[in-house]
């Protein structure tokens, strides 16, 4: 055979070429359909991301570059560094996620929210604190709702759906204890804030979802029964009352002290019961504490601090202990003065009735007792053998210079003797 004839037939395909070929379409295929949704997820990220600084006037993000990986635990808490904002995510079936932004990235959030524009100052080297965690928690949030909406059809939905903020950590240490070991996905996000002002980034990072869960059939039926008596459980004993009282303070007395209590007698308080008043269960566990005030003509009481915290920002703590009590006997009012029985008798007696010690019913009292500067009501009459004397204006007692002195003083009548029996000490 000559050499052209062997090289005509090793030029020939033979019959595993053809399933060469087609394996390598349908590689080639796939590859092209896992860049396409990849480019599509990678999308929906950047608008996610957009949408919410959207909604945040000042923000103006824009994403510049999106990266997307698997990596293990020791990889992620290789990404964390001292400074960095992170928020505990909680998603379903307890998985736990994290979204991280750079110290710039945060600063330039909150200036966003504070000043309504982005600084181009390089933000200073801090932990983050309480403060930055309420300013930061809504936006983690708008962006997890705009990513569950974005990616509600992406065959990524299952990975990056379902997840809310949970709470924030100051320091990255303990992160490696709350994680489970495993594999995560994470999505990078590099981006820029107010029109370049400050660029960093923003990693979203979760873990890979757990296989789905057996369909019912293949449950077992005193599982199934035991999971519907405690959904009924949890269902009854979450609608059932709770009795919450509020207690202003406690005082500590002897047993002699309460045999002695009558109505009207006042235990006195601290005067910082007001700002220390302490929510409590009907077993006196403390749950709360606040401040008493009213609203809307009711009283009512403002929670000054987190439930299970028994001290304020402003340092009122509730106290504990049972101080001893001050108590402020109650004083009956002291009735009106009445003469001796026996003094009034003699006084009637010698000299008539109007001469009696008695108050006079308030019936039979004149409205106004002539005081100088006012009218009498009671038009004042002559006395006996006094009808000579010169007229008096009523209810005016000012001085001698108001009597009427027409009359010389040989011209006044005699008056008549003054008949009274003598008085006698001994009677």
């Amino acid at each position: 055979m000559t050499e052209q004839a062997e090289a005509e037939i090793r030029s020939e395909p033979g019959p595993e070429a053809p399933r060469e070929n087609a394996l390598q379409a349908m590689a080639s295929r796939h590859r092209l359909r896992a860049a396409q949704d990849k480019a599509t997820f990678n999308a929906a990220l950047r608008v996610a991301f957009g949408r919410m600084a959207a909604d945040c006037p000042g923000l103006d993000g824009v994403v510049q570059n999106v990266d997307t990986r698997q990596a293990a635990l020791a990889e992620v808490l290789d990404l964390i560094e001292s400074g960095m904002f992170l928020a505990i995510l909680e998603g379903r079936r307890d998985a736990m996620g994290l979204v991280v932004a750079c110290p710039t990235v945060m600063a330039g959030m909150i200036e966003a929210q504070t000043t309504g524009r982005v600084d181009t100052s390089t933000p200073p080297k801090r932990k983050p604190t309480r403060t930055d965690a309420a300013l930061m928690a809504p936006m983690v949030d708008a962006f997890l709702r705009r990513v569950d909406q974005r990616c509600a059809e992406l065959p990524q939905s299952d990975i990056v759906s379902g997840y809310v903020y949970g709470s924030y950590l100051d320091d990255p240490r303990p992160l490696g204890l709350m994680l489970d070991d495993g594999q995560f996905h994470i999505m990078h996000l590099r981006v820029s804030l107010g029109f370049g002002a400050k660029e960093g980034d923003w990693y979203f990072i979760v873990p890979e979802p757990l296989e789905a869960m057996p369909a019912s059939s293949e449950i077992d039926q005193a599982e199934l029964e035991a999971r519907d008596w405690q959904d009924r459980l949890q269902v009854a004993v979450g609608g059932s009352e709770v009795v919450i009282k509020a207690t202003l303070g406690r005082v500590q007395i002897t047993l002699t002290e309460a045999m002695r209590l009558r109505p009207g007698d006042v235990l006195r308080l601290p005067e910082t019961a007001l700002e220390t008043l302490v929510l409590e269960t009907i077993t006196h566990e403390p749950l709360g504490i606040g401040r008493l005030g009213q609203a809307r003509g009711q009283r009512a009481v403002r929670l000054t601090a987190d439930p299970g915290v028994l001290s304020d920002t402003m340092g009122a703590s509730a106290t504990q202990l049972a101080l001893p009590a001050q108590i402020i006997p109650f004083a009956a009012p002291q009735a009106a003065f009445v003469p001796d029985t026996e003094a009034n008798s003699i006084m009637q007696e010698r000299f008539g009735e109007e001469h009696s010690l008695r108050q006079p019913p308030s019936s039979e009292r004149p409205e106004n007792f002539g005081l100088p500067g006012e009218e009498s009501a009671m038009p004042a009459e002559p006395m006996d053998g006094s009808e000579g004397i010169g007229n008096m204006e009523q209810g005016d007692f000012g001085g001698i210079d108001d009597l009427d002195m027409s009359l010389g003083s040989d011209e006044l009548p005699e008056m008549p003797p003054f008949d009274a029996p003598p008085f006698d000490p001994d009677q």
